[in-house]
């Protein structure tokens, strides 16, 4: 999959050298892009709504899928710039609150949910919370590195949790237990009791935030055994 090149990063020698277009800068193109619904969100479509040649574009974003993510992490720093973390709390509740606001952040986004990059973070707003986030867990005990890997495992649970909760908003039940219910029903019916039993809770209507919380928990109770 192609896609645009990361903000902050130098775009190829061939764009930079035909020089900066002086009508358009990043913002200027999401903002323009935000106007548009996705499905006609096209490099022609902001172009026109800037009054510029599409080519003019280039120097900031090459093709459609790099507009999507132009505009997904332009919505996900929008939101995740204004967490306000416990400035004194334990590691435990700032890792929390965290998840919560990265959870809500994604779920703002909406259907570009898949095209956020975390490569192409440069709001220091969004910086600065991931920074308290750090600063909070080496605090407690964690190396650096450690504190990232809890960080994207975080992220990574709030990103399930978002498109979970878009899809029963959606009012789509749970594929995985429409899938295993199907398998089961090729089985005798005295087999797989407590599978039967879980897939049928499963595809009542889902409550996706149990599961977060219960992921969230996982996660802490893991991290306070990997303490010194």
């Amino acid at each position: 999959m192609s896609s645009g090149y990361p903000p902050g990063r130098e775009a190829p020698a061939g764009a930079r050298g035909r020089g900066r277009p002086s009508k358009i800068n990043r913002d200027r193109i999401v903002a323009a892009a935000r106007e548009l619904a996705p499905e006609k969100l096209t490099m022609q479509a902001v172009a026109d709504s800037l009054g510029v040649d599409r080519k003019a574009l280039n120097y900031y974003v090459c093709d459609r899928e790099g507009l999507l993510e132009l505009v997904a992490l332009d919505a996900f720093e929008s939101e995740i710039g204004r967490v306000d973390l416990p400035a004194h709390a334990d590691w435990r509740q700032v890792l929390r609150s965290y998840a919560t606001a990265t959870k809500e952040a994604f779920t703002r986004v909406g259907v570009l949910i898949s095209y956020v990059r975390f490569d192409g973070v440069t709001d220091t707003a969004a910086l600065r919370v991931v920074e308290r986030i750090v600063e909070s867990l080496t605090a407690a005990g964690f190396d650096v590195d450690d504190a990232g890997r809890a960080i994207t495992l975080v992220s990574a649970v709030a990103h399930a949790a978002a498109r979970e909760a878009m899809t029963v908003a959606a009012g789509r039940v749970d594929p995985q237990a429409e899938n295993v219910l199907n398998a089961l029903e090729t089985a005798p019916p005295e087999q797989f009791p407590l599978l039967r039993r879980l897939a049928a809770g499963r595809r009542a209507p889902v409550r996706p935030d149990e599961q977060f919380r219960f992921d969230v928990e996982v996660i802490v109770a893991g991290l306070e055994r990997q303490l010194p």
